[in-house]
């Protein structure tokens, strides 16, 4: 079968400017191009894999012909290191069994009493008619619910400070380096990479420490720390102390951007549909009568869950993904040669009128059973698929749950901005994040 190659490109550079400038559009038209569309980024070509039926062989019934890869991940790898969420198939096949007792729904309900505490702590500093900075309160929102169901036996509060600062600013690098396919300008000592460095030295000086402090303990303090290390494989083999660090770093990248993005998002959404935020709010007073989520209260609030899962699929914040092959790889009749970056966007996916009806309306009953048993389960990509499928994801979606019920349940937020101008680096999000808080 011919490929399908997507005209176009510069020289040296290839699509790398247009998916710079443009990227939203751009992994549409790659979309609407056809299902395996060939594109350079610099002088490499890449692959885009834009229906469900092929992203699930990439994810699952082919995934051993490819690994985690790509530009996106080559330039988190640093911050990442060899954690679960970038590591190799190999190592993942080793740490998944030891890093699931840690996200066991037996622990959940102490790490949701950590995040309603957080969450509430927050809302109890609002003031009505106030105007916040909505995006860095539920940084700190999330940084702080992770750090303590992380560090429970830590009781230095400067710590979520710490992590919380240097965090922000090596995330926000790895966007601006992923799709600039010129290597050695992000090694030229200019003031970006000077202070991602000296961020990225204090994070692994924050993080040896706690490991430390905690095997000198030896007391299992009920928190993720404690599992990961009291856990053992087959053979009786726990996690060295670098593999703690790195599955430490992981967790802090994949357990705070995700969460804290979506309440971005989430108040957008309840603005520009209040008959949705009516109905979610009559749900949450009937349940709740006023108190905080516990987690026993999630399955009984089944619409503030579908607008949970609305929310997840119409902005995801994770909007594109790369893989790279591992071998040749016949995909819907293409040959991709072994070590090609393969990408695929759950941005594309969530909003391709075949996959979803009326794909960008804001329509949380298409999650009603009747309905979303119809779906293509690999139409839906919030947390990946497959034996890579995010770890984390009862942790994520429980936090997001809570600070619905914290956040939205007794406020209305106006943004000051109504048009949240979408913009997509690292992450897809809002460029505007000042909303007026109203108390009910």
């Amino acid at each position: 079968m011919s490929i399908n190659a997507l005209p176009g490109g510069l020289p040296l550079l290839g699509h790398a400017m247009e998916l710079l400038r443009r990227p939203l559009s751009f992994v549409e038209r790659l979309r609407d191009t056809g299902a395996v569309v060939r594109f350079n980024l610099g002088p490499r070509p890449s692959y885009l894999i834009s229906t469900p039926e092929l992203v699930k062989e990439v994810l699952i019934s082919k995934s051993h012909c490819f690994d985690k890869g790509g530009p996106l991940f080559k330039q988190s790898k640093p911050l990442l290191g060899n954690g679960l969420v970038g590591c190799d198939r190999e190592q993942a096949r080793r740490s998944r069994p030891l890093m699931n007792p840690a996200f066991h729904h037996g622990r959940m309900a102490r790490y949701t009493e950590v995040m309603s505490q957080v969450s509430r702590e927050i809302a109890d500093g609002w003031v009505d008619g106030s105007t916040v900075d909505f995006d860095a309160q539920m940084n700190v929102a999330t940084m702080d619910a992770l750090t303590r169901c992380l560090f429970a036996g830590v009781k230095d509060t400067d710590t979520a400070a710490e992590v919380r600062t240097v965090m922000q600013v090596i995330v926000n690098g790895v966007g601006r380096r992923a799709f600039i396919p010129i290597s050695f300008v992000h090694k030229l000592p200019l003031p970006p990479k000077l202070r991602e460095d000296a961020a990225m030295r204090k994070l692994h000086e924050v993080v040896d420490g706690v490991i430390a402090s905690y095997r000198e303990g030896g007391v299992d303090h009920g928190d993720l720390m404690s599992m990961m290390i009291m856990a053992q494989d087959d053979a009786g083999n726990g996690m060295t102390d670098t593999q703690l660090h790195d599955e430490v770093r992981s967790i802090m990248v994949a357990g705070t951007e995700t969460s804290a993005t979506m309440m971005l998002w989430m108040a957008y959404a309840l603005h520009q549909h209040p008959s949705i935020r009516a109905r979610m709010q009559e749900e949450l007073d009937l349940v709740l009568a006023g108190r905080r989520l516990d987690y026993e209260d999630i399955p009984k609030l089944e619409y503030t869950s579908r607008v949970v899962q609305e929310a997840l699929r119409r902005y995801p914040v994770a909007w594109l993904l790369t893989r790279y092959a591992t071998v040749d790889v016949e995909i819907d009749g293409v040959t991709i040669p072994a070590g090609s970056d393969v990408m695929f966007s759950p941005y594309a996916e969530h909003m391709d009128p075949r996959n979803f009806d009326d794909p960008f309306a804001f329509d949380p009953d298409r999650w009603l059973p009747s309905r979303a048993r119809a779906m293509h389960r690999q139409a839906f990509l919030p947390f990946g698929a497959g034996v890579r499928k995010c770890v984390g994801e009862s942790f994520a979606f429980t936090e997001m749950m809570i600070m619905v019920a914290t956040f939205f349940g007794p406020w209305t937020l106006t943004p000051v901005h109504p048009d949240p101008e979408p913009t997509a680096s690292t992450t897809y999000r809002p460029r505007h994040t000042h909303f007026v808080l109203s108390k009910r």
